[in-house]
């Protein structure tokens, strides 16, 4: 099955070759052999083409942000479908590990587009801004500054705006 995902900005195509024996995946044009076990939680370890790397991973919405080697990417996941074929629409972020808030670029009420800052978060030594996943009306954000929050805890909550709104 292939799949197209954004890495950093770049549209990359990835597709599964082969699960048994050993997982196949192709990046690009090059053929890849993939071993990968979870360790702490938003912790992995992973072996490409032989080669051992430790990572960290936190994932929000369709994102997942990884940290590898000292670098951290922005890896955008395919959307997934409802029922009747409208969108997953996002209504609230909460936390999938725990972390501390280190900035708040939001306030309620706020006219979001996509792609706009909500906050920075700080987690298993991983920093990321998290940005709005579509044109939004900030409901309410439920963190301050230097908060520490656990894993599930409500970030932000929005609203879709109505028409002519933004």
């Amino acid at each position: 099955m292939t799949y197209r995902v954004r890495i950093d900005e770049r549209e990359v195509e990835a597709e599964i070759v082969a699960r048994r024996p050993q997982l196949s995946v192709r990046l690009g044009g090059t053929r890849h052999t993939v071993a990968a076990s979870a360790l702490a939680e938003g912790e992995f370890a992973i072996a490409v083409d032989g080669v051992p790397h430790r990572g960290w991973y936190c994932t929000i919405g369709r994102d997942a942000y990884v940290r590898l080697a000292g670098r951290t990417y922005l890896v955008q996941l395919p959307g997934r479908a409802r029922e009747r074929g409208t969108t997953l629409s996002q209504d609230e972020i909460r936390a999938s590990m725990p972390g501390v808030v280190v900035a708040v670029h939001c306030e309620s009420g706020a006219s979001l587009s996509a792609g706009d800052k909500l906050l920075t978060l700080e987690s298993m030594k991983l920093q990321l801004t998290l940005v709005a996943a579509h044109d939004a009306v900030v409901e309410r954000v439920h963190v301050a500054p230097d908060s520490v929050f656990e894993r599930g805890a409500l970030l932000v909550s929005f609203v879709r705006p109505k028409s002519g709104e933004l």
